[in-house]
């Protein structure tokens, strides 16, 4: 198993990134991890600013913090010419006894259902700049993440949340749902809500209404299980659901398969 982890390692090392479009240097992004103060309020301004555009909602000195950021790895994609952040995620492990602790706890119930498990990372507040949201930068930044989660961390479980806004998008968050209650039983995993939620179908929709986001799609495509039941995030007015990844069952070369072909 180590020396396939180890030849997909080399894999990585070596992939060139495609051709840049005409006033983009070679590599267009540049990947990081937040380590001092600065960086991570840089990171927490960052947040702020994104989901105050997504969800409409204030921001106390324009900083996005909360309990969680400590004891987490933040992840940064930055654009190597702007130097501005343009995609971010924090990682956190756990051991199962422990998860009464995490993020995802206090939404789901995770609590006795994962206790057993071991070396699980949590991975949250993902977010992606709104002119970046192609799929490619977060591509990218999955793709940055893997060695640390595969090798220091150790991870055999990878869990955290997904969601989708509800003010002005009560269509798109309805059918959303409804695909997710449809999932195949390889897609879905069953982990209660700590507040079950069930949105109203829309009095009108468009076409585009009916096409799951594109994030909840890049966990499905990396083999993820997606809980069925949401939460309601109060402060956020969103619908939160919970993730779920085997790290032996996620096909290693999405990232790069995905990159390919576009």
């Amino acid at each position: 198993m180590f020396a396939k982890l180890n030849q997909y390692r080399q894999t990585l090392n070596n992939f060139p990134l495609p051709k840049p479009k005409k006033n983009q240097s070679q590599n267009q992004y540049k990947f990081e991890w937040a380590e001092d103060l600065k960086q991570i309020q840089e990171v927490q301004k960052f947040r702020a600013e994104q989901f105050s555009k997504q969800f409409g909602i204030h921001f106390a000195n324009g900083l996005d913090q909360d309990v969680y950021d400590f004891g987490c790895e933040h992840a940064v994609l930055r654009d190597r010419l702007t130097n501005e952040i343009v995609a971010y995620t924090r990682l956190k492990r756990f051991q199962g006894f422990e998860l009464a602790k995490s993020y995802s706890a206090q939404e789901f119930k995770i609590v006795p259902e994962l206790s057993d498990l071991s070396n699980v990372v949590e991975i949250g507040r993902t977010c992606v700049h709104p002119r970046y949201r192609n799929g490619r930068a977060l591509s990218i930044l999955w793709m940055n993440l893997v060695p640390k989660v595969l090798w220091e961390m150790r991870a055999k479980y990878l869990i955290g949340c997904v969601s989708i806004r509800l003010d002005g998008n009560e269509a798109r968050a309805y059918y959303t749902h409804k695909k997710l209650q449809n999932l195949s039983l390889a897609q879905k995993i069953n982990i209660p809500s700590q507040m079950k939620f069930e949105p109203k179908h829309p009095n009108y929709s468009f076409a585009q209404d009916e096409k799951i986001p594109k994030l909840f799609q890049v966990y499905l495509d990396m083999q993820a299980k997606l809980s069925p039941e949401a939460f309601y995030d109060e402060e956020f007015n969103c619908l939160d659901y919970f993730v779920y990844l085997e790290v032996n069952n996620i096909a290693k070369n999405f990232v790069l398969n995905k990159m390919a072909h576009r």
